[in-house]
């Protein structure tokens, strides 16, 4: 009695909404709702079961839309995620891709993170004593904000507002190909957004003063314009990973060496 093999995807099959679409907006919404709450149950004051629903909620509205626009619009001009789709897919060479995507990104953002963990230490003097001390939230409260936020702000600020807003940028231009200018243009931008909503913690955390607020703006927009470059060049998981060797340096290890 013969077994019947299972049989590959062929090019047709992965060029499929299920492939280009739908899956990778479930694995990239489930990843993020996971991330962010298992980030939340770990460092939230109060109990888990009283932030769950109300944080499904917001994550869900914020994720669901941004998603979806970020896969859409990012097809029609050649953003979004490629090496994903591949790797749903199946298709040969993913997962080497997939490797060299990791080192290529890894390294730029642990330079990154170690450059601006030495800029706080040179500077800690002009900063507002308010402001929390690098890895205040432990080994691993530090370890699951920076997966949370690697994954979640990359899928939100790349995936999402830099795609958007390269896509209306074409769209004035009267253009469909994703030239560098354009291409810039949204990088910086989203960086710039990217700083601007880390500004309420720093004002909850009292450390609002004009240099605090002038720190976390240079900083987060460094970081946004590195991993928007990369996904532009390389797609949205290089820029995840190399979010998350940032935040690997900025959040662990000072609390690993304090």
């Amino acid at each position: 009695m013969s077994v019947e093999k299972k049989a590959e995807p062929t090019l047709q099959d992965t060029t499929r909404p299920a492939y280009t679409f739908w899956l990778p907006f479930l694995v990239l919404l489930s990843l993020t709702l996971a991330t962010q709450l298992a980030s939340v149950a770990y460092t939230s004051a109060h109990s888990f079961s009283a932030v769950f629903l109300p944080s499904t909620v917001a994550l869900l509205v914020v994720t669901t839309p941004l998603v979806i626009l970020g896969l859409w619009l990012g097809a029609k001009i050649g953003l979004g995620t490629p090496l994903l789709t591949a790797l749903l897919s199946r298709s040969p060479g993913a997962g080497r891709q997939l490797l060299r995507n990791m080192l290529q990104a890894f390294w730029p953002g642990l330079l990154v993170g170690l450059f601006l963990w030495m800029l706080r230490i040179v500077s800690a003097q002009f900063l507002p004593p308010e402001l929390p001390e690098l890895g205040h939230r432990g080994v691993i409260g530090g370890l699951l904000v920076s997966i949370s936020a690697a994954v979640g702000e990359e899928v939100w600020l790349r995936l999402g507002v830099m795609t958007i807003l390269a896509w209306l940028i074409l769209r004035v231009q009267g253009q469909s190909e994703l030239r560098p200018k354009v291409a810039w243009s949204a990088i910086v931008i989203a960086a710039l957004i990217f700083g601007v909503i880390h500004l309420p913690q720093l004002a909850a955390a009292g450390a609002a003063t004009a240099i605090g607020i002038t720190a976390t703006m240079l900083g987060n927009m460094l970081v946004g314009i590195v991993c928007g470059w990369l996904f532009w060049q390389r797609g949205l998981i290089a820029a995840i990973v190399a979010h998350f060797s940032i935040d690997l340096v900025l959040h662990v290890l000072p609390a690993l060496l304090g």
